[in-house]
């Protein structure tokens, strides 16, 4: 390598040295492994998946679109009926909305839209670490600002942090890892208050019941993020889409969005979800019941404290190291997210909500660990 290519290869490893790593924690074939278990005796419950939807359901709708798929071809009308059955749901205009390869792609998108060297973006503090992940690779500052005690947004503390500098806003809602959804008062202030774009990820949205699409149509400041990982079950897929108003949608897809960013099948797997809507939405009432429930069989153990959830998640605390009871958790096969400090809370674990027979797996595991039940 000659002195100029070693100058350039010196600059990036300088510059990513700065960058946070984005940890998927550990794998279920790795953890087989190491415990001796088949992959099929582990229990993956941190990345908040949804394991309502059926596997043999979306294998059959799976089945049926790659049978009908030329995968020679580059997709094109696809993207257009995707976004028309989307609208149809959303009851928002076609043109207001912009398709991606999973939500993460189109917040760096839009990092890369309204963000430049020298520039600011603003978060909370705790939230999903993707966006400080985004505006780090634009050479942009970040800074995160505590949520309340009560996980709520502290909103005059946000807009006084603002400065000239400050070019995007970043909140996820409802949040992760507090799992609670955010006043949309709110956030229309912020979107009022604050000169730059208010950036919304909704990804846990379904599970909440309420959405700010509609705010997002109306201001020309919001964008609203959502994806297909969650509550249709599609994350190995890959696949997102944001609603903003029609005319920052329109630069976003046509001027900054790469063509043919997603695949055939995942768009098509999409289409055919949506027109299996109705069964989508008995699924999240299930999964809220058993949310519900869990919550409730969490709070009955001694030591443990389980908030609220407007997710398909459960963040709680327990009395023990929390590091220690993940790596206790480990050992028996059940892998979860060791979360530590929240705010004023120490000791934090967050948990995905399945269906019962998973969920009752999790509670005798956590039992044993805490010393509850006999191992």
């Amino acid at each position: 390598m000659n002195d100029r290519g070693g100058k350039i290869l010196g600059h990036i490893l300088s510059n990513a040295k700065k960058l946070s790593k984005y940890d998927v924690g550990e794998t279920i074939n790795g953890l087989a492994r190491k415990t001796g278990r088949k992959p099929s005796e582990i229990l993956k419950l941190n990345s908040n998946e949804n394991f309502f939807v059926p596997l043999d359901f979306l294998r059959s709708l799976l089945k049926e679109v790659i049978d009908e798929t030329d995968p020679r071809i580059y997709p094109r009308d696809e993207t257009r009926e995707l976004r028309e059955a989307l609208s149809e749901c959303l009851k928002v205009s076609p043109q207001e909305i912009v398709i991606g390869t999973g939500s993460d792609q189109l917040i760096d998108l839009v990092s890369r839209m309204f963000l430049k060297r020298g520039e600011e973006a603003l978060s909370i503090i705790p939230t999903f670490s993707i966006y400080e992940r985004c505006v780090g690779i634009q050479g942009a500052s970040y800074r995160a600002i505590s949520l309340r005690d009560d996980f709520s947004l502290d909103t005059e503390r946000l807009l006084s942090s603002a400065t000239q500098r400050t070019k995007l806003l970043f909140l996820c809602s409802p949040n992760n890892p507090t799992a609670n959804q955010f006043d949309r008062g709110e956030i229309k202030h912020l979107a009022e208050s604050f000169s730059g774009l208010v950036a919304v990820d909704e990804a846990y949205a379904d599970f909440a019941g309420d959405s700010i699409v509609d705010l997002a149509r109306k201001y020309e400041d919001i964008v609203v993020f959502r994806t297909f990982s969650k509550v249709f079950g599609l994350a190995s897929l890959r696949l997102g889409y944001t609603v903003a108003n029609e005319r920052l949608a329109t630069v976003m897809d046509e001027r900054f969005q790469l063509p043919y960013s997603v695949s055939l099948i995942a768009l098509k797997a999409a289409l055919r979800l949506i027109e299996k809507i109705d069964v989508i939405r008995t699924i999240v009432e299930e999964l809220k019941t058993e949310r519900s429930r869990f919550i409730r069989m969490l709070n009955q153990i001694d030591g443990v404290h389980a908030f609220d959830s407007n997710t398909n998640f459960v963040l709680f605390q327990v009395q023990k190291n929390s590091e220690k009871v993940y790596q206790a958790l480990l050992k028996k096969g059940v892998i979860i997210r060791n979360i530590g400090r929240v705010l004023k809370f120490e000791n934090c674990l967050r948990v995905t909500v399945a269906p019962s027979p998973l969920m009752e797996g999790f509670l005798d595991a956590l039992k044993e660990v805490l010393g509850e039940k006999d191992a």
